[in-house]
């Protein structure tokens, strides 16, 4: 049923959250960089709750491709990727290197479920995969999935308490912590840094309630 066709209610209340949808993420672009203040371990040095977050979180796979195999409406909503000034952990992780910081939020059903900030070296995306200037509301995963001599690096994790300011600034309540992920991609002699914060209403939290569940 396209939108045209629906009864007048359900359609200005469809443009109302959509409105508001909008607005939201506007206000989240105007603070990008939102950076990300946590401490990252090896994943045997933090108790995992349960079975079903701990497969999440180490899955090697596409996160992308599963998370969209959890909905019918997955959108990329991009919040800004520019060279911005790293945290003094993520500069030691790049090497000192000059990066372009990409910061997303994976939605599914109009649903923020994973926030994910991405250290992409400036050299790399002009000398490398000048692609990922362009990448706007594309998935970066499927660029470095589609790439057999992209080679990802061990994960490492992290517990963020639900007060973390992160959250707070995306506007998100959670009645629990969040967990996250980061990893890097090896590709010719650059490297690339991906973390992912699983936000509460994602399919990753089963034993809360989170989507699909």
């Amino acid at each position: 049923m396209r939108p045209a066709d629906l009864p007048v209610s359900n359609h200005k209340g469809i443009m109302t959250s959509l409105s508001s949808y909008l607005q939201r993420i506007l206000n989240l672009s105007i603070h990008f960089p939102l950076m990300l203040d946590t401490r990252w371990v090896q994943p045997d040095d933090l108790s995992i709750p349960d079975f079903h977050l701990k497969n999440w979180l180490l899955d090697t796979g596409s996160l992308t491709e599963r998370l969209q195999s959890h909905c019918r409406q997955f959108r990329v909503q991009l919040l800004g990727q520019a060279v911005a000034p790293l945290s003094e952990d993520e500069q030691c992780q790049m090497t000192d290197m000059p990066c372009e910081v990409r910061e997303v939020l994976l939605c599914g059903e109009a649903q923020p479920w994973v926030f994910a900030r991405s250290l992409l070296p400036v050299t790399l995306i002009h000398q490398g995969m000048q692609e990922l200037a362009q990448l706007g509301e594309q998935s970066l995963g499927k660029v470095l999935f589609n790439r057999s001599d992209c080679v990802r690096e061990p994960f490492e994790i992290t517990r963020i308490p639900a007060d973390h300011a992160l959250l707070q600034t995306l506007g998100i309540d959670s009645t629990h912590d969040v967990w996250g992920r980061r990893s890097r991609f090896s590709y010719r002699h650059w490297h690339m840094m991906v973390a992912e914060i699983f936000l509460p209403g994602s399919p990753a939290y089963k034993q809360f309630g989170g989507a699909g569940a």
